[in-house]
């Protein structure tokens, strides 16, 4: 299989094809993996360890996967797709990442049902598909929605050309349920009720993306230290308990999520261009109520190799209304008080279960950051189907954790090599 451009109308889409595999019943069976070795250059300069599923002793298994994409013609405008993916980020557990029926009910309208990718960025198609561009893999700073790229439900699509124009206008309607990682912890998180229009215009050799959802959102991680919290308080003292509003600082319970987003890339065939701006506004909760990240990307092809920089920004800051329940109600030292009393009075586990709470807060909390970074890319097609990529990033990190113990600068670089390819 081979990764191809097509043209409609001067629009640019990537599709991956394959070189064999059809069968009988009009089944195309396609596959993307890529192979990678990162390595942390200086573990002293690391925020956590590991950083971006680095450290410094390195490893052959974060960046490196392995697809397998089915689809089928079923004949009169209907067709089926279901994807499989094994990720090293995830000890290669398969999982079926897209498994949707599409219906084509005009030349220009058509409707998608099932789990399938949230359109959110300019790659989103093919952001699993290394291959497809230049980057080992798309920046974490806009990229990294924390495992809310897919979702199960609706998608009605219209298409169409206007002149030298080519538009394409999504609107979806789904929801996901799902646990990722999240450094050394499991999330569990509900994105419900999820509404969102997005809207690509492609001109010759550009492209304009436009993204706007709003959905329901609920992490169990913040809701289980919240109400842990909450009962620790009111088991004190009921005076201490937290009420409703400020109980909603601490959880992320339902809590109203907006994202926006614009990109705008071009492909002149010796240089390619991009830059995306992606905005998550939270309401009432203890995550980042103003969180938004963007970069710029340029290229160069010449011969069988590109070169490409990247700068990318990143922006999360404390919620201060998260950080006035802390501080008016005095929860951190509450809650020692409280763990030493049970301490001598000899409850060991009741101690330790609400020093665990205690020494949580600064992470779940008080974890605000700013980061920014510049990334050197060099890919090399050595094969139709296949590229080799080296890549050097170099970040610069703040973090604002808001305790007394004052603002955290580091400066982690980290060099990723290896191969993607397509069959």
């Amino acid at each position: 299989m081979k990764v191809r451009v097509l043209t409609k109308g001067g629009a640019l889409a990537l599709a991956l094809s394959a070189a064999g595999n059809t069968f009988a019943s009009d089944l195309m069976i396609n596959g993307f993996a890529s192979f990678y070795y990162g390595s942390q250059l200086d573990h002293k300069e690391l925020p956590t360890d590991p950083h971006r599923g680095y450290g410094e002793t390195g490893n052959f298994q974060y960046d490196s996967q392995f697809g397998l994409q089915f689809s089928s013609q079923l004949g009169d405008g209907l067709s089926a797709t279901a994807q499989l993916t094994a990720e090293g980020r995830t000890s290669y557990e398969s999982k079926l990442s897209w498994a949707f029926m599409k219906y084509e009910l005009s030349d220009e309208w058509s409707v998608k049902a099932g789990r399938q990718r949230v359109p959110f960025f300019l790659f989103s198609d093919f952001q699993k598909v290394g291959y497809a561009y230049t980057w080992v893999t798309a920046p974490d700073e806009v990229y990294n929605l924390g495992g809310l790229e897919n979702t199960d439900g609706l998608m009605l699509e219209h298409l169409t050309d206007f002149g030298d124009f080519t538009s394409r206008t999504s609107f979806l309607f789904g929801s996901s349920s799902q646990t990722t990682n999240f450094g050394t912890r499991d999330l569990d998180i509900d994105n419900e009720n999820q509404l969102g229009v997005f809207w690509d215009l492609t001109y010759d050799a550009l492209t304009l993306h436009l993204t706007y959802t709003v959905s329901d959102l609920s992490i169990s991680a913040y809701n289980d230290v919240g109400n842990g919290i909450n009962e620790v308080l009111t088991g004190i003292n009921a005076a201490l308990a937290l009420s409703e509003d400020e109980l909603d600082q601490l959880t992320v319970d339902e809590d109203d999520v907006t994202y926006m987003g614009v990109g705008l890339s071009g492909d002149w065939g010796d240089w390619l261009a991009a830059a995306e701006y992606a905005s998550v506004k939270i309401d009432n909760s203890p995550v980042s109520s103003d969180r938004a990240a963007w970069y710029v990307f340029g290229a160069y092809r010449w011969d069988a190799f590109t070169f490409g920089l990247t700068y990318a920004d990143y922006s999360s800051p404390n919620n201060d209304d998260t950080i006035d329940v802390l501080t008016n109600k005095n929860v951190e030292a509450t809650l020692q008080g409280a763990a030493a009393g049970a301490a001598s009075g000899g409850d060991n586990f009741t101690a330790f279960s609400i020093n665990q709470l205690s020494e949580g807060i600064p992470g779940v909390y008080r974890a605000g950051e700013e980061s920014s970074s510049v990334t050197a890319t060099v890919r090399y097609d050595y094969h139709p189907s296949a590229s080799l990529k080296l890549e050097y990033i170099q970040e610069d990190i703040t973090l604002d954790p808001e305790d007394g113990t004052g603002e955290q600068e580091f400066s982690p670089a980290l060099v990723r090599v290896g191969v993607d390819l397509v069959f």
